[in-house]
């Protein structure tokens, strides 16, 4: 027998899917993001390999009553929107386990921040994953996160987006306003919002791995270590249960429930 036939080739490495339906102005969607990736890079030691596509969801719907304005680019200051919708007290209160939770993540989180239309932002993140995929989708994503929540920007402005997008190759930042006026994945954001919640999503973030399993709401990284080292050492066949499958054997709790449409 030859070294190499001793040695056998290398385990093929599996892909695995993941679709993450989430909202940029999502505070549960910021921390699950850096739970999930997290958990994709404690799995360099298992014969897998991922792609991750982040799909759009509104939170901010058109017609909150706690969003007094015709203008869809208004932006307003997050305390004040919190303690408009939940009362001082309250909104304080759930901040506090919000900032305790991405804190535990190392996360950063800044006093105050802008509740603003995420639509552009999505646009741009579409187009982002057709050109670039997972990598320059994610490096927007990263961007997008940090901003909205460890800065306190406004993601719904065409000028830190068109920055974003230069930033990361998308496109330089005159090509990237142009693209922002017109209506480009326009209907494709629209489409993906619609399909989401037809199928029963009505909170983010949302997670489908391997077109088997569903994760509502914020996950410990462990629920996703489990998950990926099931699929590492299965044969890849569907489950007939289909994406509604629950993780029921993470022993770990959920964080957090998804964030429901305001």
């Amino acid at each position: 027998m030859s070294n190499s036939e001793s040695s056998g080739s290398p385990e093929p490495q599996r892909l695995l899917k993941i679709i993450v339906i989430s909202d940029y102005i999502c505070s549960f969607c910021y921390i699950g993001n850096k739970a999930l990736h997290d958990a994709i890079e404690a799995c360099s030691d298992l014969p897998i390999r991922f792609d991750v596509e982040f799909r759009p969801f509104t939170i901010m719907c058109a017609s909150s009553p706690h969003f007094d304005s015709t203008d869809s680019k208004k932006a307003l200051k997050r305390n004040a929107y919190l303690a408009k919708k939940f009362g001082k007290e309250q909104a304080e209160a759930k901040w506090k386990v919000v900032t305790e939770m991405a804190q535990k993540v190392d996360l950063e989180m800044a006093e105050d921040g802008i509740v603003c239309r995420s639509i552009q932002a999505h646009r741009l993140s579409v187009k982002a994953y057709q050109v670039g995929g997972q990598l320059m989708q994610t490096e927007l994503n990263s961007i997008l996160f940090d901003a909205c929540f460890a800065k306190g920007d406004d993601i719904s402005d065409d000028t830190f987006l068109a920055n974003a997008a230069a930033k990361v190759g998308l496109m330089n930042k005159e090509r990237a306003l142009e693209f922002l006026k017109s209506t480009e994945t326009l209907d494709c954001v629209e489409k993906m919002i619609e399909a989401a919640r037809a199928n029963g999503v009505n909170g983010v973030p949302f997670i489908i791995i391997d077109g088997k399993w569903a994760l509502n709401g914020v996950q410990p990284m462990e629920c996703y270590l489990q998950i990926f080292r099931k699929l590492a050492q299965s044969s890849g066949s569907p489950i007939p249960s289909g994406i509604s499958r629950a993780c029921s054997d993470c022993k770990g709790p959920i964080l957090a429930p998804a964030l429901a449409v305001q």
